[in-house]
C-alpha cells in the first residue's frame, strides 16, 4: 500500500500538547484512501497516552496515513503534571479546541460525522474530557461560542485502547513509573508517589468527591460525550489498566444502548496490541469506522 511520504505531512506543533498533520494536497487532489475517499474520516482525533514521546504516539499517526490518506490528523499529548495542574491542561489544549471548531463545527455525530476520536489509557481519556469540556464552554477571553453547547463531541466513531480504569495504588504506581528504568531513581520516586496518592485520596475523601479516575470512567458513558459506536481494545495482561475495568466499562456502555465492540488481546502489554497484533487491531478500527457510517437500523 503506497501512502504520502512522512516528509510531506509533517506534524505541526500547535502548543506542548497538541500538533496537527494535514494531507499533501496531491492526495486530496487525487482523493484517494485505503477505503475510499467517501468513507475515510476528514478528521482523525488521536489522545495519546500519560508520558509517551511523540515518536511513539506518531507511529499511530503514520498508520492511519496509511489507511486514510486524505485525513489531517490531529495528536494530542499527556504528561503526568495534566493530573495535578488542570489548568495547564486546559490552556495547552486550547488550539485543539480552535481546530475543532473550524473544521467540526458543521458536523452532527453520528454516521453523518467525518471526525474519528481514538484515545489511549486513562491519561488520553482525561485530555479527551478536558478538551471536550473546553469545547462546551465558551471562552470569557476571546468572546468565542462554544462549539458544543450542552450537545457533545460530534464523533461518528471512538476507539478506546487499554482504557479507561479506575484508580489503584498499584496501577497509579505503574503508571507514573512506567518510563523510568533507573532502580535508584524508581525506588525513591515509588516511594515519593506513594505518600502523593495517599494524600490525594484522603483529600477526595474529605471532599466527598470521587478519585479523577473514577469520575473520568463516569464519564465517558455520560450524556457529555455521543452514543456512537465504540471500540475497545485491552489485554488480559494489562498492568496499568486491568480488565475487568475496562469489561465492566463496555458493559455498562451496552446498557445505555451505545453499540459497542470489545477485542481483548491476551499477553499484549499496556498500550502495546497495534504492535503485537497489527492486522486484528488495525481491522477492528477500520471495521468499526466503515460500519458506524452506516444508520443503526441498517447495520
Amino acid at each position: 500500500m503506497s501512502s504520502p511520504s512522512k516528509a510531506l505531512r509533517p506534524l505541526t506543533k500547535l502548543s506542548n500538547a497538541v500538533y496537527l498533520s494535514e494531507p499533501p494536497a496531491s492526495t486530496l487532489a487525487n482523493g484517494t484512501a485505503a477505503c475510499g475517499s467517501d468513507k475515510a474520516p476528514q478528521l482523525i482525533l488521536i489522545s495519546g497516552w500519560m508520558g509517551a514521546q511523540l515518536k511513539h504516539v506518531e507511529k499511530y499517526a503514520d498508520t492511519y496515513r496509511n489507511l486514510y490518506p486524505t485525513s489531517a490528523i490531529l495528536l494530542l499529548r499527556s504528561t503526568e503534571g495534566d493530573f495535578f495542574r488542570p489548568s495547564k491542561l486546559v490552556q495547552a489544549l486550547a488550539p485543539a479546541a480552535d481546530v475543532l471548531r473550524a473544521r467540526a463545527s458543521g458536523y452532527t455525530a453520528g454516521p453523518s460525522s467525518g471526525l474519528l476520536v481514538h484515545a489511549f489509557s486513562n491519561g488520553g481519556c482525561l485530555t479527551l474530557k478536558t478538551l471536550n469540556e473546553l469545547m462546551r464552554k465558551s471562552s470569557k477571553t476571546d468572546g468565542q461560542k462554544p462549539l458544543l453547547g450542552n450537545a457533545t463531541l460530534p464523533a461518528r466513531a471512538i476507539v478506546l485502547d487499554s482504557c479507561p480504569g479506575l484508580s489503584s495504588f498499584r496501577g497509579t504506581i505503574a503508571a507514573f513509573t512506567a518510563g523510568v528504568k533507573n532502580p535508584l531513581i524508581k525506588v525513591p520516586l515509588m516511594g515519593v508517589l506513594a505518600i502523593m496518592y495517599g494524600a490525594i485520596q484522603l483529600w477526595d475523601f474529605v471532599r466527598r468527591r470521587p478519585s479523577i479516575l473514577s469520575r473520568v470512567f463516569a464519564y465517558f458513558n455520560s450524556r457529555a460525550l455521543p452514543s456512537v459506536p465504540r471500540l475497545y481494545l485491552y489485554s488480559t495482561t494489562d498492568k496499568l489498566v486491568p480488565c475487568a475495568d475496562v469489561e465492566r466499562h463496555a458493559a455498562d456502555a451496552r446498557a445505555l444502548g451505545i453499540e459497542v465492540r470489545a477485542e481483548r488481546f491476551e499477553g499484549t502489554p499496556h498500550v502495546a496490541h497495534a504492535r503485537v497484533d497489527p492486522k486484528r487491531y488495525w481491522g477492528a478500527i477500520q471495521d468499526v469506522w466503515e460500519k458506524s457510517g452506516i444508520e443503526p437500523g441498517r447495520r
